[in-house]
């Protein structure tokens, strides 16, 4: 009997059980070819019919998840997925507890700094500071993102120690550039550390244990 014909036989010994009515359940289905009965489970064309109920199940729930859960955890584990299909991963270099600690750094800075903004001539200065945890990985990202951020044909940057952390000068090569000063003040602090793109390279270098060179990046 197929899920429908046992839905429609259920409704229907419903509605007369309220009636008081007798009901004559449906006849079983014929054998036929292709469809074998067996344990209670009908196969059809060589799949068990629930596992492939399952397998639609899935489809209509709209297949699995693509995100890892956490986003540093996602994050390592499309590396990895990377650093396995490339078959000339060099395996006793892969350092993926650096990229980790690097991530935690990227969390650190995101989620747990201050942020004191100020305009200058042709741009803003931003005073980025934390707590004991934090002022470490503040320096170590901003002294490399500021060489990034200047080597770009918009901005020129520089980043200084400050007490708790770093003060980060990014203002407009042209500062007669109205619109480049506007965007410059728009994107801010978190704004202007996203710029270059260059963050999914150095990610991979840092995995294949290219430590040093990745803060190149």
């Amino acid at each position: 009997m197929s899920r429908a014909q046992a839905l429609a036989a259920l409704i229907l010994m419903t509605g007369a059980a309220r009636a008081g009515a007798q009901v004559t359940p449906p006849p079983a289905m014929d054998h036929k070819p292709g469809m074998e009965h067996k344990a209670g489970t009908e196969k059809m064309g060589g799949m068990d019919k629930m596992e492939g109920m399952g397998q639609m199940g899935g489809m209509q729930m709209g297949g699995m998840p693509t995100r890892g859960g956490q986003a540093a955890f996602a994050t390592i584990g499309e590396i990895v997925k990377m650093l396995e299909a490339d078959t000339t991963t060099n395996w006793a270099k892969v350092d993926l507890e650096a990229l980790r600690q690097h991530l935690i750094d990227m969390d650190n800075v995101t989620l747990r700094s201050r942020v004191a903004q100020s305009p200058v001539a042709g741009g803003i200065v931003m005073n980025v500071t934390g707590d004991a945890q934090v002022t470490p990985a503040i320096r170590r990202m901003l002294g490399a993102h500021a060489k990034m951020v200047d080597m770009m044909q918009l901005y020129h940057a520089i980043a200084v120690e400050i007490p708790g952390g770093m003060r980060l000068t990014v203002t407009a090569r042209d500062s007669s550039d109205t619109k480049a000063v506007t965007r410059i003040r728009g994107l801010g602090f978190i704004g202007l550390m996203t710029e270059g793109d260059h963050h999914t390279m150095h990610h991979m270098m840092i995995a294949r244990g290219m430590g040093a060179d990745a803060h190149k990046m």
